[in-house]
């Protein structure tokens, strides 16, 4: 326990420690919070997907920085389903399209910009073209000057948002012994 007192005078050399623990826990409680990221999914799923057993990524008007992320999350979540990510020929493809949508400028900070920041997701059999499952994820974005992305709870919300869309997706059937 941390005593601050000695008898009855204020205990000084405390103060560091002090400071070094409230400055944590601002960091923590500003950084610990997952971004909150909206889906929608608008249709899943074509019959006869149980064909399908791999997938590739395709990008459209993507930021380069958010490609990995994208990929990696989306790649997790559907290796739950049974599906194996490939850079080569697969099954489908999964195609993901950036827009973004500037807010106007009453509703951005000072010396920064509001937008949202949607991806829209399409699941589409390789050689038919048929949309197996879509949907979208979007956030409305605040970014200042000097604000940088902190990259672990990106990927995270991305993931969890992922499972969302595809949570209608048929589980993979697990053959009993």
């Amino acid at each position: 326990m941390l005593m601050i007192r000695k008898g009855s005078e204020f205990d000084w050399t405390k103060i560091p420690a002090i400071l070094f623990v409230a400055i944590g826990c601002l960091a923590v409680a500003g950084c610990g919070s997952l971004p909150s990221i909206s889906t929608d999914v608008t249709y899943c799923c074509r019959p006869g997907i149980e064909a399908v057993h791999s997938f590739r990524v395709e990008f459209e008007d993507m930021p380069e920085f958010l490609k990995p992320m994208l990929r990696d999350e989306a790649s997790i979540v559907l290796d739950s389903k049974d599906l194996d990510y490939t850079e080569g020929d697969a099954d489908a493809v999964l195609i993901m399209t950036y827009i973004d949508t500037p807010l106007s400028p009453e509703n951005a900070g000072q010396d920064g910009a509001q937008f949202i920041a949607e991806v829209r997701v399409e699941l589409k059999n390789s050689v038919t073209g048929e949309l197996i499952s879509s949907g979208s994820m979007s956030r409305v974005h605040n970014v200042t000057v000097g604000a940088y992305m902190h990259e672990a709870p990106a990927r995270e919300a991305m993931r969890r948002a992922f499972v969302e869309l595809f949570s209608d997706y048929p589980d993979p059937i697990v053959d009993e012994i």
